[in-house]
């Protein structure tokens, strides 16, 4: 039973989201939080916050979940993000984490269970993942109070907001957008430009936020370069400028991350990236199919320690690789015949600088590899890495003078970094086309005779450089 200063509390709690937040919960949210908080609070119904990374934006969504939910009757909250991770990984375990730091008496009053938040006034809330293929997961809502809570929002299909329209545009609904801004096109872009009039649009720079310390900013100007695009729209907030000679979209390298449906028939292909003689890393990438599921390195090896490392991986991998290709400059031109003498018949030794297998349209095979690996992350997942993400954001491209496609030099690329980008090296490198054009079956494609190809490259024995 609440005494009279706790039903004082409540009612206070009811008609304000900031009351809620800092004498309920006790925490005293961030300035960017708080614009956002108090233009609810004066009834502000549409709004959209595009975002940097630890800004609070999950955690403010968590906030405004349990405050409509307790304080309003015959309330939905539908709840939705283009992944399920985003929602049962982040969303819901925040919002029982907030839950649990109320009162005893609130608490009682939310039941939070795998797929719903259910209210003791008989309110509730459902997450649901938004889907190209699932596009009615904003819809068939009604009720006296809805409150949408769409988190990611960029990465969200048009047609599930197109679907989900009548129901958003009800004058007591609110509509609640957060995401970074990956994508310069769709529902959320268009709420930060063209139809700017109809939202209240705020944006969380992680350079502003009390949450996100000066170092992690630092850190991350080192690993994106603090002109990129993933700089601007990981730590700003802001859209991408995408430069026109990008090779990589952002909006591919981060569905590529976040994508949970993938294809990983095909063969198990890696990659070796050899580090040069100095600080760069040696790096091994792992892929099956389209599925990028490991990025292993190691320093200051030499060829026979790099040998070692390789045989050491293939013995103990569960899938073993059809063939491994390495980068055949320095270190690297003797690593196939070393692991060869010591029975690892796979690896392959391959240079960028050689004729592409596509001569009349790339300059040489660097330039292919990553256009192969640009069309592989189309439906494929990467792992989820600050510093291969500002690596792929780095590579640019120019038509030679030939009329093809050339990549930029790569020291130009590691004046930009700060380091070589060899990371997203060593993911081009399993997409050497001799194996990337046939990898139906998980087995030994690529190592065939010669008279198997038509354009002069073949891998009939692992051990050798081409």
């Amino acid at each position: 039973m609440m005494n009279k200063e706790d039903v004082l509390i409540v009612k206070a709690s009811a008609k304000s989201l900031e009351f809620f937040v800092r004498v309920i919960l006790k925490v005293e949210p961030t300035d960017q939080q708080l614009r956002v908080i108090r233009a609810i609070d004066k009834g502000k119904r549409k709004i959209s916050i595009r975002s940097g990374h630890g800004t609070g934006k999950t955690t403010m969504l968590a906030w405004i979940v349990l405050w409509w939910g307790i304080f309003r009757e015959d309330a939905k909250i539908p709840m939705t993000a283009p992944t399920g991770h985003q929602l049962f990984d982040l969303l819901m375990p925040e919002i029982r984490k907030w839950k649990d730091k109320m009162p005893d008496a609130l608490q009682h009053e939310v039941d939070m269970k795998v797929e719903k938040i259910d209210f003791a006034n008989g309110s509730f809330a459902v997450p649901r993942t938004a889907r190209k293929d699932q596009p009615e997961a904003l819809q068939g809502f009604h009720a006296s109070h809805l409150a949408f809570i769409i988190d990611e929002a960029s990465g969200i299909p048009q047609i599930v907001f197109e679907v989900a329209e009548g129901a958003m545009t009800g004058e007591s609904t609110l509509v609640i957008m957060a995401a970074n801004p990956t994508r310069t096109e769709g529902y959320f872009y268009d709420s930060h430009h063209k139809n700017r009039w109809q939202w209240e649009c705020f944006q969380f720079n992680a350079e502003e936020s009390q949450n996100v310390s000066k170092a992690w900013i630092e850190e991350k100007k080192r690993q994106y370069g603090e002109d990129s695009d993933v700089y601007k729209v990981r730590v700003k907030g802001e859209f991408p400028s995408q430069s026109s000679n990008a090779v990589f979209p952002l909006q591919l390298v981060e569905d590529s991350i976040v994508r949970e449906l993938i294809d990983d028939t095909g063969a198990e292909v890696w990659g070796l990236d050899v580090a040069d003689y100095g600080d760069d890393r040696s790096v091994l990438a792992k892929r099956k199919g389209a599925f990028f599921h490991s990025l292993e390195f190691r320093r200051n090896l030499n060829a026979i320690d790099l040998v070692g490392w390789l045989i050491f991986e293939y013995r103990e991998a569960k899938r073993k690789p059809s063939v491994i290709f390495v980068d055949a400059v320095g270190i690297g031109s003797s690593i196939p015949a070393l692991a060869y003498e010591r029975g690892l018949e796979c690896v392959v030794g391959i240079k960028g600088s050689n004729t592409a297998t596509n001569a009349n349209r790339y300059h040489n095979k660097r330039a292919e590899w990553y256009y192969n690996l640009r069309e592989l992350l189309e439906n494929g997942r990467i792992p989820d890495n600050d510093e291969m993400v500002g690596e792929l954001m780095a590579q640019k491209y120019k038509i030679s003078s030939t009329g093809k496609i050339q990549l930029v030099e790569k020291e130009e690329i590691k004046k930009e970094l700060g380091r070589s980008p060899d990371l997203s090296d060593a993911m081009a490198l399993t997409c050497e086309t001799a194996i990337y054009l046939d990898e139906a079956e998980d087995e030994r494609v690529g190592l065939r005779e010669p008279d198997e190809w038509t354009t002069g490259y073949h891998y009939n024995i692992g051990g050798g450089v081409w």
